[in-house]
């Protein structure tokens, strides 16, 4: 596996206030649209509901100033909490449950070809997982985030214990979570494989504190 692939987990993301206002924004305020496929290339590929939330047309440094892009959207509660420099997209999945009676794996993909950052956060906890490029599999949970490089292969999946199963994608250029909610919020995460350069060092610089 190249070194350009990694993982980091972290759950309990958002306290718990913020989670149920972020949780009914994406499951009950937003008008999803109908999408024939969830992967084009895939003929069996199933409809999948989606809704893009934002996409950048020319390359922008906000330097963090989402606040003037999103002004009183719960995407803040989120966002806020990242190290981006750019956002490239954001956009909020809604799978169906399976038509099979297992949880059915979609075809892998790459978000765009070139190196970026992604996060993924789920609202709900269900049997589908997300398979990364080296197959390990993240469990949905609620109020999981997920750090990957999206422009690795990987896949989502439809469940059989929930009707749907939703997801916020964001791709952007930058970095993990921020140090200052790390150490006051989160801790070390839940799990990790190979984390950038610089980003290990917070988890060091954290377990040295209590």
């Amino acid at each position: 596996m190249s070194d350009n692939f990694y993982y980091i987990v972290y759950d309990n993301f958002l306290d718990g206030r913020e989670f149920g206002i972020f949780k009914h924004h994406i499951e009950m305020d937003i008008a999803y649209n109908l999408t024939p496929k969830i992967n084009s290339l895939d003929e069996n590929s199933q409809w999948y509901l989606a809704q893009m939330l934002y996409i950048a047309t020319t390359y922008c440094d906000w330097n963090g100033g989402w606040n003037n892009m999103f002004p009183k959207d719960p995407l803040l509660l989120l966002l806020s909490k990242i190290h981006m420099q750019t956002i490239i997209r954001v956009k909020a999945n809604m799978y169906p449950r399976s038509r099979l009676k297992k949880v059915e794996p979609h075809a892998k993909h790459q978000d765009y070809i070139y190196d970026h950052q992604g996060a993924l956060f789920y609202t709900d906890e269900c049997d589908a997982p997300t398979t990364l490029a080296d197959g390990t599999q993240i469990e949905s949970k609620a109020n999981r985030l997920l750090l990957f490089n999206p422009a690795t292969p990987h896949s989502s999946s439809s469940p059989t214990d929930k009707d749907y199963r939703f997801t916020v994608n964001i791709n952007y250029f930058g970095m993990g979570v921020k140090k200052g909610y790390l150490r006051e919020h989160l801790g070390p995460p839940t799990m990790a494989h190979n984390p950038p350069k610089g980003w290990i060092d917070e988890y060091k610089d954290m377990s040295d504190t209590s």
